[in-house]
């Protein structure tokens, strides 16, 4: 099995054993950790996506940014006739929603609201994956979207991977098209990635 897969078919099984309490806790411990960073006093706009059960929770994330004044974007995937979906991102301005339920099951923003222009960046953009490692490299779940998305940004951002502590691991079997992270974040520690 290719190791991208198996550390794929690895990560899938130790969050599925994962209590749901446990990605509360770890959630609401990382976004304390990067609300007292540097790194959160140097963006206005932030790009966030939203948890889903087996994911770290973002609720506290976007209840914080919302409470300090932050603009809020969340993804939703859009259909493009002829061509690979993409993430579009929506302006959101409540922790509350309103929601509704996209691709694949997936808790999106309802297309109410804005969708990100140039002149919402630089952001932080917040970003889900099921392995990271310290040299910023991301494991995704495989449908690309993330890659496609930041390939398509020609301005200024940083990227903040959000995982539970035991998705960093020592290495991440990764493809060209494969982007890295500026940081790593977790409950415990905030990772910045040097240019090696």
């Amino acid at each position: 099995m290719p190791p991208k897969e198996t550390t794929r078919g690895e990560m899938k099984r130790r969050l599925k054993e994962t209590g749901r309490e446990e990605f509360k806790t770890q959630g609401a411990a990382s976004a304390a950790l990067l609300r007292s960073s540097p790194v959160w006093s140097c963006y206005q706009t932030v790009f966030l996506f939203l948890s889903m059960n087996s994911e770290i929770d973002t609720q506290p994330l976007l209840e914080s940014a919302l409470k300090d004044g932050k603009k809020v974007f969340a993804p939703k995937v859009s259909f493009v006739p002829n061509d690979a979906e993409k993430l579009v991102f929506y302006n959101i301005t409540s922790a509350e929603g309103p929601w509704e339920k996209g691709a694949f099951g997936i808790r999106e923003p309802a297309a109410s609201g804005e969708p990100a222009g140039s002149e919402d960046l630089p952001a932080l953009i917040v970003v889900p994956g099921l392995a990271f490692d310290r040299n910023g490299n991301r494991l995704g779940k495989g449908g690309g979207y993330y890659d496609r998305f930041f390939g398509e940004l020609d301005t200024e951002y940083a990227a903040i991977g959000l995982c539970m502590d035991f998705q960093v691991v020592d290495f991440v079997p990764t493809g060209e098209k494969d982007k890295k992270m500026d940081w790593v974040l977790t409950q415990n520690e905030i990772m910045e990635v040097k240019e090696v």
